[in-house]
């Protein structure tokens, strides 16, 4: 990581419930991750370990892997006498115990099933030539084997093992190619599957649709403490992906929780409907706070152990972990995860941090102690996603438009691809920029989070790296605008964290209140029109390309005027689509515009902006049937470039079975709106103004409730 001689700062906000005066500011040096001595972990939370051994005294909780041969090691016999020793061993050693119920893996299969049924055995494809494991797997699906297993489970769930308090999480295993039954399906495991069992799609749905069941009746009454293992529709072809498309809402809906396998890969979930979490029109992530698994606080898990030696066959030197661990950490923070598997070498990265992280796990918005906005930039292709943010959301607008600094060189992550002499890299710090009149830095607290005005603490932890002076400007009482104490750097290039004390913090939503941010958000772009040539097909095919399946045809409800008729095509696996490149001038703010009408069956008609990339900008979809439908979405053109703008008749990926009919489409449009159209809500409640001569660079904003010196 590069430390570049601007000035980047982590800004940590603590509210503070003592009714001090706001006094001189303090310096120390370093990072700071203190709370409140009176802020406790939330019960239903832990650091996980899978070891025999309790390695830290921050592991409360261990994962057994109970399998279906331990547990029923002859046909009618049944071993519960091992699960509770192992939920008793781990009590005695002041660990909680997670339920990995293993039945797939080879090893994991009773002897006696084997030998009884003859199934299917099958040695499955690495999913790295260098990877130190293989494995063998009996494909649930085979019925003898299937009607087997549930026997068990029906008898299992009769033990009432699993409802104990001392048990906190259960997974609903599926298959795959790691070693813990995750759920996820390559193209060479479906070949492979249907050339030796046949299974179809609807069987295979139907297996982990029970499988499902199966684990909420054991758990029945605790199924919060379940959590699927996937979060989308499986597998490598559109049969399997609509088959299986709904199930880990089929699992919601039951009651349980989620689990996901990545979180060290520290771009993943991004933008996830399993997860609530989504991309906003300029790129920042959001998580959705009223989603089941986050308001019923249930399970949200994942791992974040994959560190030390060990792991550069897949992350790249060790050098770079600490980077890594960091934005792991904050990552699963984010996404409003209450467990994690660590290992020893995670908890030796970062202790402060790891411990931070440890109570803090778990809270919601309305008890948490603490809201943050970690300020970083890093790319899907090209397109940049934005901070990590926990309750607290720094935004650009006029006046405090920030641009990303500190950039991290770092090892590429296994799905990501770069041209020879490129560099896979992040940002991981936003500065202001004096030099363009963006002196300032703008907040805004969760309403839910930060409900009543109170007094607040101010911690900001920076990298002294140039001279400059810098204050926060707030709404104290009685609305009042008020400034803390100004902070003079040195320039001495040292980190060092700064602490306020400020009486009352009201987040009414009052800045930015000036006349250039109104002018800016609320006049006209001085772009004009449509960017797409022939929207309306006056002019027929003209300007657009694309199959067969697509032609330009009288409007019968509007006379004179064309519209594109889609006619699908049996056989169209590649769902097929009619193309424009279209223009976009850098920094604009547009809005996609379509009618669509679907008269289909089973079509999911739908238009996309995307990038020469790949990546999709923008997507509106059908969703009804037999009427038309005015739809639209907004985004920003972070450069100047040519965007595809496709139509989809049969919809982008999707061909289940049974797709038949037409869909129609009119009026596509891409238009310059107004920047506050694309803003949403601007309402702003703090900011942090540099006063100059050198930029800020902030990396984190953090927000505690309670009184945090």
């Amino acid at each position: 990581m590069h430390l570049r001689t601007a000035v980047p700062f982590i800004a940590w906000l603590c509210l503070d419930l003592l009714a001090s005066g706001q006094g001189a500011p303090v310096i120390r040096e370093g990072w700071d991750w203190a709370l409140p001595a009176n802020v406790g972990s939330v019960p239903y939370s832990g650091y996980i370990t899978w070891g025999e051994k309790r390695f830290d005294p921050a592991i409360t909780v261990r994962g057994v892997m109970m399998t279906w041969k331990q547990l029923n090691p002859a046909p009618g016999q049944y071993d519960w006498n091992w699960a509770r020793a192992q939920i008793a061993k781990n009590r005695a050693a002041g660990m909680r115990t997670g339920i990995h119920l293993k039945g797939v893996e080879r090893t994991a299969v009773p002897d006696w099933v084997v030998e009884k049924f003859k199934p299917t055995v099958l040695d499955v494809p690495p999913l790295q030539d260098g990877q130190p494991w293989r494995i063998q797997i009996v494909p649930p699906w085979q019925p003898e084997v299937d009607r087997a297993f549930h026997e068990f489970m029906r008898e299992f769930a009769k033990t009432g093992i699993a409802r104990g308090d001392d048990v906190v999480y259960g997974y609903i295993h599926g298959v795959s190619a790691s070693r813990g039954e995750e759920m996820f399906i390559r193209p060479v495991d479906l070949e492979l599957w249907q050339k030796t069992t046949g299974v179809t799609a609807a069987q295979f749905a139907d297996w982990l649709r029970r499988r499902i069941d199966a684990m909420c009746e054991v758990f029945k009454g605790s199924e919060h403490k379940l959590a699927v293992m996937w979060g989308g529709p499986l597998g490598p072809t559109d049969e399997f992906r609509a088959a299986t498309a709904d199930l880990h809402e089929y699992a919601f809906k039951k009651g349980a929780g989620i689990r996901g396998g990545g979180i060290d890969f520290m771009h993943g979930l991004v933008a996830e409907p399993a997860w609530a979490s989504s991309l906003d029109p300029r790129g920042y992530m959001l998580v959705d706070d009223g989603h089941p698994t986050i308001k019923g606080g249930r399970f949200r898990g994942d791992e974040n152990e994959e560190y030390g030696k060990y792991w550069e066959w897949r992350f790249g030197p060790v050098e770079g972990y600490p980077y890594r661990h960091r934005i792991c950490v904050l990552r699963g923070l984010q996404m409003r995860q209450n467990f994690q598997l660590v290992s020893p070498e995670t908890l030796k990265l970062n202790p402060e941090l790891n411990e931070y992280a440890r109570i803090t796990q778990g809270y919601r918005r309305e008890n948490s102690p603490d809201a943050w906005a970690y300020l970083r930039e890093f790319y899907r292709g090209k397109r940049a996603v934005r901070n990590i943010e926990r309750w607290l959301i720094q935004r650009d607008l006029p006046g405090s438009e920030t641009v990303p600094a500190e950039r991290v060189d770092r090892h590429p992550l296994p799905s990501e691809r770069f041209l020879k002499g490129e560099m896979a890299h992040d940002f991981d710090a936003r500065r202001t920029d004096i030099a363009h009149g963006q002196s300032g830095l703008l907040f805004s607290l969760d309403k839910v989070f930060w409900a009543k005005p109170g007094p607040a603490t101010i911690k900001v932890t920076y990298a002294d790296g140039a001279p400059s002076s810098w204050h926060i400007a707030y709404t104290g009482a009685a609305d009042k605008a008020l400034k803390s104490e100004t902070v003079r750097n040195s320039g001495d290039g040292k980190r060092k964290t700064v602490t306020f004390h400020v009486p009352v913090l009201v987040a009414a939503g009052r800045f930015p209140d000036d006349a250039a941010f109104l002018a800016a958000t609320r006049g006209e772009p001085k772009a004009k029109g449509s960017a797409v040539a022939n929207g309306d097909f006056a002019k027929g095919a003209e300007g657009w390309s694309g199959p067969a399946e697509y032609r330009v045809v009288a409007d019968p409800e509007r006379p004179g005027r064309k519209m594109v008729e889609y006619q699908f095509k049996a056989g169209n696996t590649d769902t097929v689509h009619m193309d424009q490149l279209v223009r976009l001038e850098k920094g604009i703010a547009y809005r996609l515009r379509a009618s669509i009408r679907c008269d289909g069956e089973r079509l999911k008609p739908g238009v996309r902006v995307g990038g020469m990339d790949w990546s999709t900008i923008a997507y509106v979809e059908s969703v009804k049937s037999g009427s038309w439908e005015d739809l639209s979405a907004t985004f920003r053109a972070e450069q100047e470039e040519t965007i595809r703008l496709q139509l989809f008749g049969q919809g982008r990926g999707h061909n289940p079975e049974g797709q038949s009919g037409k869909a129609h489409f009119r009026d596509i449009a891409i238009e310059p709106i107004p920047a506050g159209e694309l803003m949403g809500d601007t309402r702003m409640d703090f900011r942090i103004v540099n006063e100059g001569p050198g930029d800020l660079v902030v990396t984190m904003v953090r927000v505690i409730k309670g009184r945090c010196e």
